[in-house]
């Protein structure tokens, strides 16, 4: 009886040992017929552009911001391309003569994987670390400005939404591509721009950093420029509430002006203040600056007293930019801001950042003396 119930038991374990090895089995056959290289595995830095891709479906896909995914490949996108999902480094020197070399001249071997063949290519670096910071006697060869972009804190919009949802990226990634447009866009001619965003010089986290420790923000009067005067943003009254106000001024039944909010005072700017006493000082040494151009504030705001289209549903949406430049003394040359009337139904945030940003920039530009 013994011996019948061991070899039953035996047989039964024998069964669930090929029952198991015929599960785990089958998953490996599908995934012999998976593409792997659909996708950049995590250690990769390189991927193949496919058909259908998009900066904004691979910014998603790959968790990298838009801006610097577009910096990266110098906003160029192709079928076949090899587009870098990261910031280039450049390899150290092996040799004496590869060491004499300039760093920009510096190149390095990427290794871009298309199905089973692998292609390699040189590239030269966009490492921006290993740039040493200019000597402002020795380098600078025209007047510099130093442009600091808005503190992401200090955006606020009703429309983030609807960008990121018709642009398909993530809804915080909207401030992000608005910032990283503008601050690119603010490149006065006659001048040698430094951007701390992204820029070339020094690592622009601790000194964005830096700059915002070292600043007020309150809202101000606005201040015209001594070179180029920028008309002062009007709001115009409009909708059924105005057009009744305009009937009682008419008729003359004035009742009590009404008070308006310092935010919405046409005649006063988001400014800033430098509280850090060194704050020039250590700048100007640095990078040898004349001017300081400061975004202080990003605003998105959807009109919708002011119907443009009522079939469609389409309202005003402003853009307003409050900025403030300085000179190297630490005198406020310009503080103002710049309102850019724009329509709600349009939220593809390239389309917009074409539409809009180009005159947000030129119009903050306008108040620099023209470049040495």
């Amino acid at each position: 009886m013994k011996s019948i119930f061991a070899s039953s038991l035996t047989s039964l374990i024998l069964l669930l040992v090929i029952a198991l090895n015929h599960v785990e089995a089958a998953p490996a056959a599908k995934l012999l017929s998976i593409n792997q290289h659909a996708m950049a595995a995590p250690g990769d830095s390189v991927y193949l552009v496919q058909q259908g891709d998009t900066y904004y479906s691979l910014s998603r896909r790959f968790n990298i911001p838009l801006d610097s995914l577009q910096k990266w490949n110098n906003n160029t996108l192709q079928i076949g391309q090899t587009l870098y999902l990261g910031r280039q480094a450049k390899p150290a020197a092996k040799s004496a003569v590869a060491a004499a070399k300039p760093a920009s001249s510096q190149q390095k071997t990427a290794t871009a994987k298309a199905g089973n063949a692998t292609a390699t290519r040189t590239v030269e670096s966009t490492s921006a670390a290993a740039a040493p910071a200019p000597k402002p006697a020795e380098n600078k060869t025209k007047s510099r400005v130093l442009v600091i972009p808005f503190d992401p804190y200090l955006y606020f919009s009703d429309a983030d939404y609807e960008i990121a949802r018709q642009s398909h990226i993530p809804r915080q990634n909207v401030r992000h591509v608005f910032r990283g447009r503008l601050n690119a866009m603010l490149a006065p001619q006659g001048y040698e721009t430094i951007h701390l965003l992204g820029g070339v010089y020094r690592d622009s986290v601790s000194e964005l950093s830096r700059i915002y420790k070292s600043l007020n923000y309150s809202y101000q009067d606005n201040k015209q420029s001594r070179y180029n005067h920028q008309p002062v943003v009007k709001e115009e009254e409009k909708g059924a509430v105005a057009w009744v106000l305009r009937q009682k001024d008419k008729m003359g039944l004035k009742g009590e002006p009404e008070e308006v909010s310092v935010a919405q005072d046409p005649t006063k700017h988001f400014g800033v203040k430098v509280k850090d006493p060194n704050f020039f000082s250590y700048f100007n040494g640095q990078y040898g600056i004349d001017y300081y151009v400061f975004i202080n504030q990003f605003e998105v705001k959807t009109v919708y007293e002011n119907c443009l289209d009522r079939a469609a549903q389409n309202y005003e949406r402003d853009f307003l930019v409050h900025y403030s430049i300085y000179d190297s003394n630490g005198e406020l040359v310009s503080g103002n801001k710049v309102k850019v009337p724009y329509q709600s139904n349009i939220n593809d945030v390239q389309r917009i950042v074409s539409d809009s940003m180009p005159t947000m920039a030129k119009c903050v530009l306008a108040d620099l003396p023209a470049g040495k």
